[in-house]
């Protein structure tokens, strides 16, 4: 079985092989149940049953790779089914492979994550390769960002600048920012950048530090690509408060969104 049509290199497993590729599982399982419930799989019912029984058991650690016959007579529900005579499970996994084609050439154009062959009738789940948003055709950037990373005894300027930097992007035009209870939920969090950018669909994040620097406030801020997890930009803004530094770092960010939409 091939599934073709996604032009990356496929983990074999979620959390397996090369480390810099591999994508968690929870992440496997939250893409392949948007892709179950998209329009496109909306009226492809058996597509549907056989997309999300491959990925399930595809997302079973040491589970086996299902035979032809187990398929046609678990999901296909054909009793006695005869692989050598009958070509049905042939036939739809053709079926699911241009299905997928056409989600992700659609509404999953944007997807970091790509479902493709893993070897026998097992899936694999791999990020996509780096697309830059404005090639995607988007019409507006969606970025998330952090809750500054700081010492003890700043964290509270942190979440000042934090909440400051969310109003000042929010009153500028050119971007779609997640919503402040879902960044700031995001504290203390360690994790794969693109990750957080697929839970929140995000096309860029920005993370950062705030730090003490002489007498001022200094906050260092990275804008990082949710598709590849590479930064884009960096830059290192002082003040005497949180709200200065913020407005200085608002103007970059806005410098950024800006040559990202401009392609």
């Amino acid at each position: 079985m091939m599934l073709e049509g996604t032009a990356m290199a496929m983990a074999p497993r979620p959390g397996g092989g090369d480390s810099r590729s591999s994508v968690s599982e929870n992440v496997c399982r939250a893409h392949l149940q948007k892709v179950t419930s998209s329009a496109t799989f909306a009226r492809a019912e058996q597509l549907r049953r056989l997309l999300e029984w491959l990925g399930t058991r595809s997302l079973t650690p040491d589970a086996p790779a299902p035979s032809e016959k187990e398929i046609g007579e678990t999901v296909l529900r054909r009793r006695d089914f005869d692989p050598q005579t009958d070509s049905l499970v042939r036939k739809e996994m053709s079926r699911l492979r241009e299905k997928l084609r056409l989600y992700y050439a659609r509404e999953g154009a944007r997807d970091r994550v790509r479902i493709g062959h893993a070897g026998g009738y097992l899936l694999g789940f791999a990020w996509a390769e780096t697309r830059e948003t404005a090639e995607q055709g988007a019409d507006t950037v969606c970025l998330l960002i952090l809750p500054l990373r700081s010492q003890p005894d700043l964290s509270e300027e942190g979440l000042r600048m934090t909440e400051e930097l969310l109003v000042r992007v929010a009153e500028a035009e050119g971007a779609k920012l997640v919503s402040p209870t879902t960044s700031l939920s995001y504290a203390g969090r360690v994790g794969d950048i693109r990750e957080f950018a697929t839970e929140c669909g995000a096309d860029f994040v920005v993370e950062g530090r705030l730090d003490l620097y002489q007498t001022q406030l200094r906050a260092t801020l990275w804008f990082v690509s949710g598709a590849s997890g590479r930064t884009e930009k960096a830059g290192r803004f002082a003040g005497a408060d949180p709200e200065e530094v913020a407005g200085r770092a608002a103007e970059w960010l806005r410098q950024q969104i800006g040559g990202v939409s401009a392609g």
